[in-house]
């Protein structure tokens, strides 16, 4: 499966890129960032060296699921063009964990983005909701 992943170069974006690089079915194929984009990702973090590849501004390519790891408000901003193109998505922040607007507001101090994918996300904690996530497009 190729993913790629949305903000490489905060702490939860390495993280998962390390994480996912040794998951035997998962090929990372697109890296994005804003501080580091046209560097190489193993000049930026050495333990990722392995990983031949380019920090870009934009992901690149295709992809089967893109994992977002941009903080609230900016992640529902970039993930919701790629839900609309029908890419599988996993969003880190808590953008679409909450399925109450007016929640979202309380907790957050701003507006959501887009309030009608709240109902349609899923919230990934596997030991519950486990056949919602393998279905879904959008997980939380």
């Amino acid at each position: 499966m190729n993913a790629g992943i949305i903000n490489v170069t905060g702490y939860a974006g390495c993280e998962l890129a390390r994480i996912l690089y040794q998951h035997p079915e998962i090929s990372i194929t697109t890296v994005t960032g804003r501080s580091a984009a046209g560097e190489k990702l193993g000049a930026v973090f050495p333990h990722l060296s392995g990983l031949d590849l380019t920090i870009t501004s934009e992901l690149q390519g295709s992809v089967d699921v893109v994992f977002s790891a941009l903080p609230h408000k900016a992640s529902a901003e970039a993930v919701i063009p790629l839900v609309n193109q029908g890419i599988k998505t996993i969003d880190i922040s808590a953008d679409f964990r909450l399925k109450n607007k007016a929640e979202y507001a309380e907790w957050y101090g701003v507006e959501h983005p887009d309030p009608s994918f709240l109902e349609d996300s899923v919230y990934g904690l596997t030991e519950i909701h486990r056949d919602e996530i393998s279905d879904c497009i959008l997980t939380a």
